[in-house]
């Protein structure tokens, strides 16, 4: 299933999280609450996200605008996709899945992963290579024809000290009808 029915794929394209906290849920435990919402309806949906903050302190202002931009061009976009029949019966598990595997040599665990009727509220850590380390949180809501999630990152990296950098995106997807022939 693509992970856009809740969350852009370019939100992930940061690598690498982190913090350990006793309590964090594996990527099974979370699957295992995610069958429990209720799933996508197939059809075609419309996906629209937007970087809404992005900051760099300690960055010249000029370069980080540079980047707030360079962000923006991979994030800012209304894209279409269909969802089939077979892709929105495994409801939100491929998307679960792939939150907890982001990338290679990436580890994370889900410090949170608590829904309540339409309601979302999950926050994920974790540890990539070179010290890199990066936290999630995701709230909004979740529901079968739509979804309106706002996701705030916080990366750091012991390769780039001091250097911290914080992004805060909206996603909302909507259904608008069946998928074409």
């Amino acid at each position: 299933m693509r992970i856009a029915i809740i969350l852009p794929i370019t939100a992930f394209a940061l690598a690498g999280c982190g913090s350990e906290n006793a309590e964090e849920k594996s990527v099974e435990e979370v699957v295992a609450e995610a069958r429990e919402m209720e799933g996508p309806r197939p059809g075609q949906y419309e996906t629209k996200t937007v970087l809404r903050e992005f900051s760099v302190p300690g960055v010249p202002a000029q370069q980080a605008e540079m980047m707030k931009k360079q962000f923006a061009a991979g994030t800012d976009r209304t894209e279409t996709f269909c969802l089939t029949k077979e892709q929105a019966d495994k409801g939100f598990e491929d998307m679960v899945r792939s939150m907890g595997q982001m990338g290679e040599n990436v580890t994370c665990t889900f410090a949170k992963f608590d829904t309540s009727g339409s309601k979302l509220d999950a926050a994920l850590n974790c540890d990539g290579p070179g010290g890199t380390k990066m936290s999630m949180a995701m709230d909004g809501t979740v529901e079968p024809e739509q979804s309106e999630m706002t996701m705030t990152m916080n990366s750091s990296s012991t390769m780039m000290p001091g250097m911290e950098m914080t992004m805060v995106m909206d996603s909302r997807s909507r259904r608008i009808g069946e998928c074409p022939a």
